[in-house]
C-alpha cells in the first residue's frame, strides 16, 4: 500500500559525515528515504517542482540539539510542508529507532488514525490529518487502485509516472563528503546504482 508506514525501524544505508551545512546532505536522504516524506509518506513525483518540494529535517530541533545539527543520524527528508508544520517541536519519534507504523494508519478512504497516544499527537504536529491532505491520499489510493485493474500500455505508462522513481535519481558516487562515508557500500545499492545495472523496480 503506498500509503503504509513501516512496521519496523528504518536501518540507515548511508553515513556521509563533516558537511558543515546540513542541507548539503539531502542527496543522501533522498535516496536513503525513498524520495518521499517520513511523515506524510508524500512522493517527490507527485509535486509539480519535485525534490524542489522537499527539505532536510531535524529529528531533535536545532533549538534543542544546536551540538547536532549537521549529524546525519539526526536528519530525515521531509515535504516543506511537514517540515515547516513539525518547526521545532520535540518528542518527534525517529523512525530509526521506532516505525511509524506502531503509531500510524492511512485508512481506506484516505484518512489517518493515531494507534497510540503519541501517535495521535504525531498527526497534531505534522497536520497529517488536514482536509486537503485526506482528499489528496483518497485520490492517490483510488488511483493506484484503479491502475492495478489495468494492464494496457496507458495504465503502465501512468503507473511509471506516478508510481515510479523520479527521473534524477542521486548519484552518491560522484559526491565527496568532506570526512567520508562510514557506510560506503550503501552507495551500491542506492536507486541510481540499481538503474544502471538495471535492477531499480518500475513502481514501488
Amino acid at each position: 500500500m503506498i500509503f503504509r508506514y513501516a512496521d519496523t525501524s528504518h536501518t540507515r544505508r548511508h553515513g556521509p559525515q563533516g558537511y558543515q551545512d546540513y542541507r548539503s546532505y539531502k542527496p543522501w536522504l533522498r535516496d536513503e528515504f525513498d524520495f518521499r516524506c517520513v511523515y506524510c509518506l508524500c512522493r517527490e513525483r507527485w509535486f509539480p517542482d519535485g525534490d524542489d518540494n522537499f527539505s532536510v529535517d531535524h529529528i531533535r530541533p536545532r533549538s534543542v540539539t544546536s551540538e547536532h545539527i549537521s549529524d546525519y543520524s539526526n536528519l530525515v527528508y521531509a515535504c516543506c510542508q511537514g517540515n515547516a508544520a513539525k518547526q521545532g517541536a520535540t518528542g518527534v519519534p525517529d523512525p530509526c529507532e521506532e516505525p511509524f507504523g506502531r503509531y500510524l494508519e492511512v485508512l481506506a478512504d484516505g484518512t489517518i488514525r493515531g494507534l497510540t497516544t503519541q501517535g495521535v499527537e504525531l498527526i497534531k504536529i505534522c497536520r497529517l490529518d488536514r482536509a486537503k491532505l485526506n482528499a489528496f491520499r483518497r485520490g492517490m489510493l483510488e488511483l493506484f487502485q484503479e491502475l492495478q485493474k489495468r494492464r494496457s500500455p496507458e495504465a503502465v505508462a501512468l503507473s511509471r509516472r506516478f508510481f515510479g522513481f523520479p527521473a534524477n535519481l542521486t548519484r552518491l558516487h560522484a559526491l565527496r563528503p568532506p570526512r567520508g562515508n562510514v557506510r560506503p557500500n550503501g552507495i551500491e545499492s542506492s536507486y541510481f546504482e540499481q538503474q544502471r545495472r538495471g535492477e531499480l523496480a518500475t513502481t514501488y
